[in-house]
Order: structure tokens, then sequence, then C-alpha cells
């Protein structure tokens, strides 16, 4: 029997997967970069509990490089037996025209072909394939910077006949392992984000942002979520550029809101009154255009105590879905 027809052990250095339609944008994602110094965004899925989950149900460390859905998936055929995984928004998928389950490992088979169509809520998935998707890194990441155009595939998203190689992995008999809804990231139409204030929160600021619903607008993508809703914006000539990070809530001269997301720079000038939690950062990868945002503030005390428990959750969900498959390889981050 070859390689490449036990589950999860393709043939090394043979594309596995096949491209017949791109989706509206899939990009290759994993856990991200951590070279900020270098000025390099973070990137990374905009949806990091999808990510872990998904690749701890097929066996993959949790920084395994897998493909980001975007609103519209992607037709892939797999010329290899593979087992897959699909978390996060909601998409209706289909394998060989047969339903296919969100949240399980799935047994697919040399041939067939995996659509992934579109999702009534929220804004992403995360589609993983035991072993990993196996790219070259660039600052130590397989992920895909848009903007930058390095990472993933040659910088962009899939585009029609690509095809991609998966790693090598020992095999795997997916078995009837879920994840509860209760770790799944929170999606609807109504967000409430909690936040942390900074100094630029004054109290005509705070009046303004907190208190109040924004809608996401049009312009959503991987660097960040414009938010509909006029607020004052203070002007600063002399203001200096700082550093920004995922989660931070900028105020440009037009008083519309940005939400920022993993693909933002790493400076910026705008002022930066509010930032998300960092347990709450997985919900800012699931909004979509009409969706309505609350901001919410809490105590660094309180977000820690959030992230701690966040992240208690998913390591025991981890490790429990790991606990019939074995390790695979060992992750390079501590997420």
């Amino acid at each position: 029997m070859s390689g490449a027809a036990l589950i999860g052990v393709p043939l090394i250095g043979m594309p596995l997967i096949e491209v017949r339609r791109p989706g509206l944008q899939t990009t290759v994602q994993d856990a991200g970069r951590q070279v900020r110094a270098l000025g390099v965004p973070a990137g990374g899925a905009a949806d990091p509990v999808a990510r872990r989950l998904g690749n701890a149900l097929v066996g993959n460390a949790g920084d395994a490089a897998g493909l980001e859905v975007t609103l519209g998936g992607p037709t892939l055929v797999f010329h290899g037996a593979a087992l897959v995984s699909l978390c996060g928004a909601p998409f209706e998928a289909q394998l060989d025209g047969a339903p296919f389950p969100l949240w399980r490992a799935v047994a697919v088979r040399a041939g067939q072909t995996l659509r992934v169509g579109g999702t009534p809520v929220g804004a992403r998935a995360f589609l993983a394939v035991r072993g990993g998707l196996d790219l070259p890194e660039v600052f130590g990441s397989r992920s895909t910077d848009l903007r930058g155009g390095f990472g993933g595939l040659e910088g962009r998203a899939l585009r029609t006949g690509d095809r991609l190689t998966v790693g090598a992995a020992a095999p795997l008999t997916p078995r009837r392992a879920f994840v509860a809804p209760d770790l799944h990231t929170p999606l609807g139409p109504e967000q409430v984000l909690r936040v942390t204030a900074t100094p630029d929160l004054t109290g005509p600021l705070a009046a303004a942002l907190l208190g109040r619903a924004f809608t996401v607008g049009a312009q959503a993508d991987r660097m960040g979520v414009r938010l509909e809703g006029p607020v004052a914006a203070p002007h600063d000539p002399g203001r200096v550029s700082v550093p920004n990070v995922p989660g931070m809530v900028q105020l440009p001269p037009d008083g519309r809101p940005i939400l920022l997301l993993p693909d933002a720079g790493t400076h910026g000038g705008y002022p930066t009154p509010l930032v998300v939690i960092r347990a709450d950062l997985p919900r800012l990868g699931q909004l979509r255009p009409g969706d309505r945002v609350t901001f919410r503030t809490v105590t660094l005390p309180d977000a820690r105590a959030a992230l701690h428990a966040q992240e208690r959750a998913l390591r025991q969900a981890e490790g429990s879905l790991r606990a019939w498959s074995g390790p695979l390889y060992a992750g390079r981050h501590a997420d």
C-alpha cells in the first residue's frame, strides 16, 4: 500500500490538494510571526481558536498551517487520502455532494472533491489537514501576508490550478471526537467586545465610543475592520507614531474607528483610545459587513482572568483531542 493511501500520510513532496475554485479569499495561515521588532505584522489565522481546535482534531500541533476561508470557500480535489477538519463560521460544505460536517475530523479518500460554500453568520473558517500544509517559512511562519506579498503561495490568495503539498504524518483513524459548542468563537450580528482603555481615552472620546453600537462597514479585511458611525476625532499634528497591536481601536481623522486585525502594520500615528482584550480577538476575525459592535470596558485583571480561563479551556480540549492521536511534532508557539 502506498503512503498516499494512508489517512494523513501523503507522499513527501507530492501535491495532495488541487484548487478547482479558489473561493473569495482563501489563504494559507498558521500561528503567525514573532518578528514585530523588524516591522513585520504578526499575521496568522484571524480566528486562532478555530485554528487550534481544527488542528487538534486532525492530530496536528496548534501552529500547523492550513487554509483560512473567508465568506465564500474553495473547491478542492484531493489526490491522496487525507484527514481534514473545518472549524469556524458555519460554512456550507459538501464532500462529493454529501454534507461535510464541521468541527469533526473527516477522512477524505483520494479523488474526492470538497466544496466549501458560504456562511450565513461569521466570516471565516480554518481548514486543517493532518500533517499541515508544507510550504516554505518566511520569518518563521508559512502565513500569507497579502499586503507584503510574501508567505503562503507567493504572498497571495489561492488561484484555480494551485496545488498544495501536505507534510508527512503517521496514519490516523478518525474517531467520533467533537468540540463542545461553548468553545467555538461567538458569532452573530451583535457583538459586545471587551476593551481596556489607553491614555488616549479622554472624557469626550469615552462618551462617543462607549455605550453605543457601531456597524461594520464594507471596508473589512485582514488588516482591519472599519466601523460606521462618526466620532469626533482629536487632531494632533505633532503626534508621533506608536506601536500597534491586533485589537487596537484606531481613530483616524474621518472619525470612523478602525479595529486592527492580524495583518495590520506594526506602527501608526492615529489615536488608539481602546484595545480589545486578547480573549476577544478571535471575534474580530469573524466580523462581517453589517454586524454591529459595542465596546465594554474591563479592568486589566479582568482581561487577564478572561484570557487564562480561555487558555485553560482550549488546552484541555486540545489535550483531550490529541489523546487518541499522539503528538505529531512540537509547536513553535506557546499558544
